[in-house]
């Protein structure tokens, strides 16, 4: 007798309640008498499959066994702290059946599992420095704790130990439900202890109340374990007792405050082995910043951008001012001289060149013929004798050589002065 695989898939199978982190409720209908065509067999026991959605392949979970009498169950192994998807079959003595649509629903943060390649070395000559991975169940987000502030951080220092002892070291994970339930686990010795070499800090920042010490640990020969800031005011402000900040290990970086404005602070950075050996930097003056000072306006980008287009803008005025007058300023120059010389002439001969009582010059008003123009070029010529040596040589130079300011055109408008002169 030939027996087949069975087609029969259990009917309303659904998702209950989340009753913890990892614990889940189901539940199905129980088979007809007439699904027995379809169960083609003897009817052994039901499988559930459980998984994550993100990732099918290495979160399946299988749940076999489950007797065929029951119609629903509740799981203890779901996985935390994600969306997952799970799906009912049946087994008979042979074959196991087709697969039940999928249905998804979401599991709380659970514990997580133990971290993974856990390894250290020793440190300077009393300290152990620890690496680690992530857990391959972190079943939530990684909580700081009190050691570690920071959850992405996969190594850690531990400093002032006694030299040349064994350690045991235990790291685990932590969520919002609890540390992990197996931790893992080192064990390390320290080696003999070393005196640091001097350190060396730069000042990256500076308030009016505080400022930043940074260093780096790696340019020196020998590591220390832990640091700090010895502070105090500059001797000329009286301050004679050295303040210390807190010790760090790990950060490199350390924050001195609280501090007055405006004040000048003798600061040195002290690295030790975290018992007894310290070595001190050399001691540097950094001053805080005063309460008044703000940003000066001729260190303002946007002022220096304003000066440089000013600047342009002159250029090109005076580049147009130029081209303007090579091209047509010959009659405004003439203008400019003939109002010059007329001023010239009045107060050298005012008989020459009288004006009538609306300030306009007769010689204007009568009409420019050519022995008008030899009458007042003869006129000029003979006031200007009566001058002074320099000054004569002086105008005549500017005005008396200038052929230019003759014209050989009628004009009856009083006002154009080129024309008349």
């Amino acid at each position: 007798m030939c027996i087949l695989a069975p087609t029969y898939i259990p009917r309303g199978f659904r998702f209950v309640q989340v009753l913890g982190a990892t614990t889940v409720q189901f539940a199905w209908e129980p088979p007809l008498a007439v699904d027995e065509v379809n169960i083609r067999g003897f009817h052994k026991a039901y499988q559930i499959e459980m998984f994550r959605l993100d990732d099918p392949e290495n979160s399946l979970r299988v749940i076999s066994n489950i007797p065929p009498n029951q119609a629903g169950i509740i799981l203890f192994n779901a996985p935390a702290n994600g969306l997952v998807g799970a799906r009912i079959r049946i087994e008979t003595d042979r074959y196991l059946g087709p697969t039940s649509p999928v249905i998804e629903f979401q599991t709380r943060e659970g514990r997580p599992g133990p971290v993974t390649n856990l390894r250290g070395s020793q440190h300077a000559g009393n300290g152990i420095l620890l690496f680690w991975e992530p857990p391959d169940e972190p079943n939530g987000l990684d909580q700081p704790s009190i050691i570690i502030q920071d959850r992405n951080q996969l190594s850690y220092l531990i400093g002032g130990l006694k030299p040349n002892t064994k350690y045991r070291v235990q790291v685990r994970a932590r969520t919002v439900a609890g540390l992990s339930i197996s931790p893992a686990m080192i064990e390390l010795t320290t080696n003999y202890s070393l005196v640091p070499s001097k350190p060396k800090f730069i000042v990256s920042y500076r308030g009016t109340t505080f400022f930043n010490v940074s260093f780096d640990p790696n340019a020196m020969a020998i590591h220390g374990s832990l640091y700090y800031v010895q502070y105090k005011e500059d001797e000329r402000d009286g301050e004679s007792i050295f303040k210390r900040t807190y010790v760090v290990s790990n950060d490199r970086s350390i924050i001195v405050s609280p501090l007055e404005p405006g004040k000048t602070y003798i600061t040195i950075l002290v690295a030790g082995d975290g018992i007894r050996a310290e070595t001190k930097s050399d001691p540097q003056l950094v001053s805080t910043l005063g309460k008044d000072r703000g940003p000066r306006v001729r260190d303002a980008s946007w002022f220096i951008g304003l000066l440089v287009s000013l600047s342009i803008l002159v250029i090109v005025l005076i580049v147009v001012c130029g081209l303007m007058t090579q091209k047509g300023g010959q009659y405004s120059t003439m203008l400019i001289l003939n109002d010059l010389m007329i001023i010239f002439l009045t107060e050298l001969e005012q008989d020459a060149l009288t004006h009538d009582e609306d300030d306009k010059f007769n010689d204007y008003n009568r009409a420019s013929s050519d022995s008008s123009m030899k009458h007042s070029r003869s006129s000029l010529h003979d006031s200007t004798a009566e001058l002074d040596a320099d000054k004569r040589r002086t105008y005549l130079v500017k005005y008396g050589e200038s052929e230019g300011f003759a014209s050989d055109g009628q004009n009856e408008d009083p006002n154009n002065f080129s024309t008349a002169v």
